[in-house]
Order: structure tokens, then C-alpha cells, then sequence
């Protein structure tokens, strides 16, 4: 039967490493120890939890369902004891070697990753981000669960089991490829629905969309929905290689038309604003290196996105 005697900060730790570099060799470089010492390390762990962790692939080590597992709790365990050995006020992040599991939709990943990156790499280049699809319905178990240590997200009503901090205001704008023939100056709600659609459900949810959808019902009208894809990247990609339109956030719907040939344009409706907050469980609220990252993550977002001077009117 396994033990779990001596399993000290340097044998979790180890795991961590392992579970990252995905190599025993690039495991001791990361830890500063010998090749051998990791394998040492990685058989003393085999040991303790009667299962072989990684095993050979093609492409390097590879974990196991037990590895897998084990991952989140032992990032907890690691994080914890790290904290008693050094103490809060003891953090430097140019030390820090936590690696950071963020859940948030891809619009959010295209706002937040590029500066975030740059951040990271100049503050604390040994910090590492894994950046997860957001599933609404999970958030709440998975940061109970520690599969994630942060989510950004919009929760009509927020769960109260956990943390959060209201990051920006977001609002909606229309979003159509460069000289689209139906979008006009004088463009109303039945002109509007009439266009054919792109609807936006991330993880098979429809908050996106349902506003839109229950302003123009309350007129007796609805939209030509022609795709509804879980991702806004790939329909705004759709959006500017055809006739479709989408309602997309301000600040998404920005970014994308410097880089896609794309415009901005009113819708007809009075939508409201959605709040993104980012959430977070009671387990890491008083952690420094949580503490410091979350921090970061909020520098790290663009400003702006206000109403006024977002929303463009385009004539054709």
C-alpha cells in the first residue's frame, strides 16, 4: 500500500515541475537539481501514490489520469506550504514559480493574454498562465474543486461562496465586414433583425444573445440567425469574410477592426450593460502570490469601453 511519509515542499514541488516541463531532464534544469535527483524525485512520488505519474509518449512524458488528478490539489498543497515557509510579506514575484490556471472566454483571452504576457515575462518570467476555456455553469465547483484559481466572467447574479472584484462595464456594438450593403444610418430594429446573424452562445449559454433576441420580441420581430458558434473570435473571422453581422463587446469589437476589415455600427436597441468581474475562491484570498497575480490581471486589461465615443455610426 502507499505511504505518504516525506512528502516535504521539494517532492511536491518536483511534481509540479515534472507535471510542466513533461521531462525529467528539463524538470532538474527548472528546479536546479541533477537528472538523477529528479528521477529519484519522480520514483519517490511513483511510491507514494502507487501509480506511475507520467509515462513515455511521443512526444515526451506524458500524465496520467492519477497525475491529472493529483495536479490541482498539489498546486493548492505547494502554494500553502510556500506561504508558511516564506510568509505573506516575504513574496517576490521574481521568484515566484506558481503556475496560474485562468478561466475566461476567448474574447477575454484576446483582450487580456498579449499585455498580461508582457507583464509576466518583465515582472516575474517564472510565473506561468494556463489559460482555460470559461464553462459558467462550472465556475463555482471548479474554483471550489481547485481546478482553477481564477475566472473572469458575467454571472447575471454572482454565487456567493465566492470572492470576486467587478473588473469593467461592457456594452454591445453591431459589428459587419467593411462595405456591407445593408448597413445604413437609418437602419431600425425590423432592418436589423432582417440582416443575417452570427449569435454568439459561449459554453451553450445564450446571455450574449438573449437581450438582443428579447428587445426585438417585445416588437414581434426576430433575427435571421444563420450561425451560432460557442467562440467570438471565429464569428467575427465569419463576419468579415461575408454578409453576416454580429453584436460584439466594445472593446473586442475594437481590437478586432484594426486587425480584420471590419466596422462598428449602432444597433437599434437600447441593450444593457453586462459587468465582467473576476472570481476567486476563499482558499487563495489572503494568498500574496494570488493576491499579486490578480492584481496584474486587472492592470492588464484594456480601458475605456465607455458608451460615449465607442459606438460608431457608419454610412455607407
Amino acid at each position: 500500500m502507499a505511504t505518504h511519509k516525506n512528502l516535504d515542499l521539494q517532492l511536491l514541488e518536483c511534481f509540479e515541475a515534472l507535471m510542466r516541463e513533461n521531462s525529467v531532464s528539463r524538470a532538474a534544469e527548472r528546479m536546479g537539481l541533477s537528472q538523477p535527483a529528479m528521477s529519484e524525485a519522480l520514483a519517490r512520488l511513483r511510491d507514494r501514490f502507487d501509480d506511475p505519474l507520467l509515462v513515455r509518449g511521443r512526444e515526451g512524458m506524458q500524465p496520467t489520469p492519477r497525475a491529472l488528478e493529483l495536479a490541482p490539489r498539489i498546486h493548492d498543497i505547494v502554494t500553502r506550504l510556500r506561504e508558511l515557509s516564506a510568509g505573506a510579506e516575504a513574496f517576490d514575484p521574481r521568484t515566484c514559480a506558481t503556475r496560474f490556471r485562468l478561466a475566461t472566454s476567448d474574447y477575454s483571452q484576446f483582450l487580456l493574454m498579449p499585455r498580461l504576457t508582457e507583464v509576466l515575462a518583465e515582472k516575474a518570467d517564472g510565473v506561468a498562465v494556463d489559460v482555460l476555456p470559461v464553462n459558467i455553469r462550472r465556475v463555482e465547483e471548479a474554483l471550489d474543486l481547485g481546478e482553477i484559481d481564477l475566472a473572469l466572467a458575467y454571472f447575471v447574479e454572482p454565487p456567493r461562496t465566492l470572492k470576486h472584484r467587478p473588473l469593467y462595464t461592457e456594452h454591445y456594438v453591431g459589428v459587419a465586414r467593411k462595405g456591407h450593403p445593408g448597413i445604413t444610418p437609418a437602419m431600425d430594429a425590423p432592418w436589423f433583425a432582417a440582416l443575417r446573424h452570427v449569435s454568439v452562445a459561449p459554453s451553450g449559454l445564450t446571455y450574449f444573445s438573449s437581450a438582443i433576441d428579447s428587445l426585438l420580441a417585445a416588437q414581434g420581430l426576430t433575427r435571421r440567425v444563420a450561425v451560432t458558434s460557442p467562440h467570438f473570435l471565429l464569428a467575427a473571422y465569419l463576419v468579415a469574410n461575408s454578409d453576416l453581422v454580429l453584436a460584439l463587446p466594445s472593446r473586442a469589437a475594437r481590437r478586432l477592426s484594426a486587425l480584420l476589415p471590419l466596422m462598428l455600427f449602432d444597433i437599434p436597441l437600447e441593450l444593457p450593460e453586462i459587468q465582467i468581474a473576476m472570481y476567486w475562491h476563499e482558499r487563495t484570498h489572503t494568498s500574496a502570490a494570488h493576491q499579486w497575480f490578480r492584481e496584474q490581471v486587472r492592470e492588464s486589461l484594456p480601458r475605456g469601453g465607455s458608451r460615449a465615443g465607442a459606438r460608431l455610426s457608419v454610412a455607407r
